[in-house]
């Protein structure tokens, strides 16, 4: 075996062991994709940066050029171990702390990257690892989030997802290629470098690298809303739901834009019902309360974890509270929440539930009050993919939980919400 074909099985052998300790590692993150993606999260384009950098690695890996002698081990375990330390603080730190926004984010996938990153660099060293840059760009700017977004903004749907994953996929090759087409032949007086790692001292990295995978492995991961989904009426679903007795609507508003982020098929519907008679229970005063029904309905049930319901409402400076399971009957569970809004100094309390209607269509349904009970109170406004979202991730970052969660129990309409929402979902069931 020639020397130069001994390094090349030698590389393999590498590679092939650091890619197995990744899906090991993250075995469960890419089962959570495989499962989004049969459920219709659009998952499937996580899949995308992969490719574009296995494409990427091939156009610089063609496109060699010569490398200068220069080589610090040291560097390498320094640099190696804080950005495993990344990957381990990505997946044990903002994973639970985004759980939210987990399909949305995946950042157990960014994660994955990082940990891949961190074992090239004890594996291949820093240099050798450096000059494929393009391929770690791919992977970092192309994270889950970002693509997603983009997709919103060229207005949703499969076009513009097959746009995104084309542009992920080759823009890291054609920029190689590009750039090593002005750059030139490499020069003829800079000797190419030998390995820059010895097979012994990467093969003495292995034992950390299996730590540290395992560290991974057992990180959990956030549930789905698919967990919480209950069984509503076999009928035809309309876009908002019918009104319980005892209650009359006094206006309702239909969100075009829902399409971008839901789907195509996707409807948002917010109703506004007004109590037709005051109770003491619900108001001191006698005054009749309100209150907001907002369907979401889409066609695919993992639409409702790629933008979850604290994402339609404008929680900048808002805190909410832990959910509390609620009996809505016909096997019906909702979640009761408080939220305190901090710069409008109201409570606002919101009931929600999921269900399927029909055989193709699941429904998002939330009951919202505030503690303003006059007749021209303000709701919360229904709200997309808007700057409060970036905020309120923002304050998770760098504040931590309690800058978004309330403490302490907040029944003010817990009461009142669970009569509403039984009747609601009781009405559902009368109609069919």
């Amino acid at each position: 075996m020639t020397p130069r074909t001994s390094a090349v099985a030698e590389s393999t052998a590498r590679g092939v062991l650091l890619l197995t300790l990744v899906v090991l590692a993250f075995w469960s993150t890419w089962g959570r994709v495989a499962d989004e993606t049969a459920v219709g999260a659009g998952s499937a384009v996580v899949l995308a940066p992969p490719l574009g950098g296995l494409l990427t690695v091939s156009a610089l890996a063609w496109r060699r050029r010569p490398e200068l002698p220069i080589h610090d081990r040291q560097s390498d375990a320094i640099v190696g171990t804080v950005v495993l330390l990344i990957a381990l603080m990505s997946q044990w730190l903002l994973v639970p702390r985004y759980a939210g926004a987990y399909v949305l984010l995946h950042v157990d996938v960014m994660a994955a990257w990082a940990y891949l990153l961190g074992c090239c660099i004890f594996a291949f060293g820093l240099r050798r690892t450096g000059r494929f840059w393009a391929t770690w760009l791919v992977l970092a700017v192309a994270s889950p989030g970002a693509m997603r977004l983009v997709m919103y903004l060229l207005g949703g749907g499969p076009w513009a997802e097959a746009a995104v994953v084309a542009t992920v996929v080759f823009a890291g090759p054609v920029v190689v290629i590009v750039r090593g087409v002005r750059r030139g032949r490499p020069s003829a007086r800079v000797q190419w470098a030998g390995p820059a790692v010895t097979a012994r001292q990467a093969w003495r990295s292995v034992p950390l690298l299996l730590v540290v995978g395992v560290a991974l492995w057992l990180a959990p991961l956030p549930g789905g809303a698919e967990t919480r989904l209950g069984h509503g009426p076999s009928g035809p679903a309309g876009p908002g739901q019918n009104v319980p007795a005892g209650w009359t609507e006094r206006s309702v508003q239909d969100f075009q834009w829902a399409p971008r982020m839901f789907g195509p098929s996707a409807t948002l519907y917010r109703q506004l019902l007004r109590a037709d008679a005051p109770r003491a229970d619900w108001d001191q005063l006698m005054r009749p309360r309100q209150a907001v029904v907002q369907t979401l309905t889409v066609s695919d049930p993992g639409q409702l974890d790629v933008y979850p319901l604290e994402m339609t409402y404008d929680l900048t400076n808002a805190r909410v509270g832990d959910p509390e399971p609620v009996d809505l009957g016909h096997g019906i569970t909702g979640r009761y929440r408080t939220v305190v809004d901090d710069d409008r100094l109201l409570t606002w309390s919101l009931l929600t539930f999921t269900w399927t209607r029909s055989s193709d269509h699941v429904q998002r349904v939330s009951v919202l009050t505030v503690d303003d009970h006059e007749y021209d109170a303000e709701f919360p406004e229904t709200v997309h993919v808007a700057g409060s979202t970036f905020g309120r991730m923002l304050s998770l970052l760098l504040r931590g939980s309690a800058s978004v969660t309330a403490s302490g129990p907040q029944d003010k309409d817990l009461a009142m919400l669970t009569e509403l929402g039984t009747n609601l979902v009781e009405a559902q069931w009368q109609t069919q």
